[in-house]
């Protein structure tokens, strides 16, 4: 047998000696074995730099006298760190609803340790509840945290905790993490008389299995003794007797083993979006003997649920805080673009974003008015009233931030956020007050989201595409001169447009020149800077223009009498940013976009050229892309052009293929050199 066969028997052999291993390993909280704590590397993935070793998810429903069913989630989780790179998955923060009114719910941390393997023998470190802290994350939400103590390359941490909601909410069943995961074991428990909505997140095969179990609730009932005249008997103490409602149990549970790592890649909107998940939400409650509670059953459902909430609808129409300020926009704007506008430009100026996001007002229209600041809710909810003060037809769209996930079925909690819309006859117009360098369909891109739910005053629900707004476009024009020993003298002019004027604006708007200077340096090949200049940064009418002189020295390389220019210089795309084979979840831009740069190069005097890059033209399927790049030369002057198209905000990943070519071709061209030969004298 040849020593590459050898050596792949024996691969085999140690993966399957590790499986045989895992199914016999006792999971049981404080068990951890000298084998698992030895272990070097994770046997299927040795880049992971820590492995789940065993979760265990418990939710279910308990009856508690008094209070009605308190929902209750018990998670049991040992993890193994390879290296120290791992460290961070010994941090554990578990988020909880906390508001400042209202009940809230709990969490409990039962027990954690750490674990070493010390002279052959198994030790475990205590988490102490001094170690355990809670950190108020805004004023509904708070969160408990820990780091485990003691840790080495090498050791194993556990935990167990419990966390208990007074709601119905059950939160999303991770079943993958950007580490794998060894064994994994999950329980759903719901009482029949709840009913949710059930999604399937990610492009792994999860199998789930359903039954049934029966379980009883013992009432303990109080009665008072009246006498024959129907008067209360206050010397007869109070009688007590029991009562037993049975009813079904619904059970989802899951059993995996060997989950891999979710494989991050450039250009998704949120991971959480196509790791393995399953999303439950309440669609109705049906108690016996009572009308069914409908939440979000059909999209109508939630239009109707959303817009009859008195924290929706109803604050719509509280506008007499308006009334003086409107009677002189509505003389002074008099065309539907002027009053759409004039509406966006008034609610900025009034109220401040606190940082907050909700589909619901925080303080309520009046209130965050006169404070000046809300949260979401009170800022684009003010936005539509507005609108619709000055005659447009303006309603609220819902949206799910970036960070909240895609809602792909009915839902009301899958929405965190709220735009407004005008529709008008040349098409729909979004707008969002909360960000200071928005403009008409022009969105930050928290909110460019997949789709957005228009909910009209009628209760009728519609879908916006967010993705297909207008175009963000980075247009460069670079002119230098090469002198004879390699130094290069220029100029960049950079123009940004719509979502890449609003990033270049929040990400550079409130630095001074020299910072500004500074990062240029830093970011393009420490060129030095002569002369800056940024125009329109707030003026938001316009797109924001950079433009500086710069110098380079030793930005060519020369070599016996030859010189070779990347032509494009600091502006080159040098490496592509897709590495996978093949890729399973869409290509998320955001928006549509464009990077075109346009160079001139003047040549040292003495040399010719010898040789320049080939043009190219090539285009995507179904109009999705292209890639140009062109080159003219005439006497010393050299122009190239590069015009790079993405058309859709997302691809799907049937073009992932593609699309990772045309990048390679980018990559290959816009690298590709110039060669200058000195000329025989």
């Amino acid at each position: 047998m040849k020593h590459n066969q050898i050596k792949t028997a024996l691969v085999v052999f140690v993966t399957l000696l590790f499986l045989q291993t895992g199914f016999s390993q006792n999971y049981k909280f404080g068990k951890v074995s000298k084998e698992e704590l030895a272990e070097k590397i994770y046997p299927l993935d040795s880049s992971a730099h820590a492995a789940v070793l065993y979760k265990k998810r418990k939710t279910s429903f308990n009856y508690v006298q008094g209070k009605g069913f308190m929902l209750e989630t018990e998670v049991h989780e040992r993890i193994k760190i390879y290296d120290k790179e791992g460290y961070e998955w010994a941090t554990k923060m578990i988020a909880y609803y906390d508001p400042d009114s209202g009940d809230s719910e709990s969490v409990k941390i039962k027990d954690a340790q750490t674990y070493h393997l010390v002279a052959g023998k198994v030790k475990s470190f205590d988490l102490g509840k001094k170690d355990v802290f809670k950190e108020e994350k805004n004023k509904y939400w708070s969160q408990k945290k820990f780091t485990m103590p003691n840790l080495v390359e090498g050791c194993v941490i556990e935990w167990k905790y419990i966390l208990t909601s007074p709601y119905r909410s059950i939160d999303n069943v991770v079943l993958q993490y950007d580490i794998p995961i060894r064994k994994l074991e999950i329980s759903i428990e719901v009482p029949e008389y709840f009913k949710y909505a059930v999604k399937h997140i990610g492009y792994l095969n999860i199998n789930s299995a359903n039954s049934k179990k029966r379980k009883s609730i013992n009432f303990l009932n109080k009665s008072k003794s009246y006498n024959v005249d129907g008067i209360r008997d206050y010397r007869s103490k109070a009688n007590y007797s029991t009562s037993k409602v049975d009813y079904t149990i619904n059970i989802t549970t899951i059993s995996e083993e060997n989950i891999p790592a979710f494989v991050k890649e450039p250009f998704i909107n949120y991971a959480g979006n196509y790791k393995a998940a399953i999303d439950y939400e309440l669609a109705s409650v049906e108690w016996p003997n009572e009308i069914p509670q409908y939440y979000a059953q059909t999209w109508e459902d939630v239009a109707e649920t959303i817009y009859d909430n008195p924290n929706f609808g109803a604050e719509l129409q509280k506008t007499s805080h308006l009334k003086d300020d409107m009677a002189i926009m509505k003389a002074n704007l008099t065309t539907p673009n002027a009053k759409i506008y004039g509406a966006l430009d008034y609610v900025k100026s009034k109220i401040k974003w606190n940082d907050y996001y909700g589909k619901y007002p925080e303080k309520g229209l009046r209130k965050a008015f006169k404070e000046g600041s809300g949260n979401i809710g009170d800022i684009n909810l003010t936005l539509v009233a507005v609108l619709r003060e000055l005659g447009l037809n303006a309603n609220p769209v819902l949206v799910s931030t970036r960070s909240n996930g895609v809602p792909t079925f009915p839902t009301r909690s899958g929405f965190n956020y709220v735009i407004a819309v005008v529709e008008t006859a040349q098409g729909k117009v979004l707008l969002d007050a909360s960000e200071k360098y928005s403009m008409p369909n022009v969105l930050p891109l928290r909110t460019i989201n997949w789709n957005g739910a228009i909910i009209r005053e009628d209760k009728t629900i519609d879908f916006v595409d967010l993705s297909s707004l207008t175009v963000a476009s980075q247009d460069s024009n670079l002119s230098y001169k090469i002198d004879a020993e390699g130094l290069i003298e220029g100029m960049n002019r950079t123009k940004y447009s719509n979502l890449m004027a609003i990033n270049y604006r929040n990400k550079k708007g409130d630095k001074d020149e020299d910072d500004l200077i500074s990062d240029i340096e830093a970011e393009n090949d420490d060129i030095e800077i002569l002369n800056f200049r940024a125009s329109n940064v707030d003026n938001l009418l316009k797109p924001v223009v950079e433009m500086y002189k710069f110098e380079k020295e030793d930005g060519v390389e020369l070599i016996a009498d030859k010189m070779y220019i990347t032509p494009l210089l600091f502006l080159a795309t040098d490496e592509n940013p897709f590495k996978l084979e093949s890729r399973e979840y869409p290509v998320d831009f955001g928006t549509p976009w464009q990077d075109k740069i346009v160079t001139s190069i003047t040549i040292p005097d003495g040399y010719n050229v010898e040789s320049v890059p080939e043009e190219v033209a090539i285009g995507l399927r179904d109009d999705l892309g292209k890639f140009i790049y062109s080159v003219k030369m005439s006497g010393n002057k050299i122009q190239v052009t590069s015009l790079f198209e993405i058309n859709s905000g997302v691809v799907s990943a049937t073009y992932y293929s593609e699309l990772k070519g045309l990048f390679k071709e980018l990559v290959a061209k816009q690298t590709e050199k110039i060669v200058l030969i000195r000329s025989e004298e």
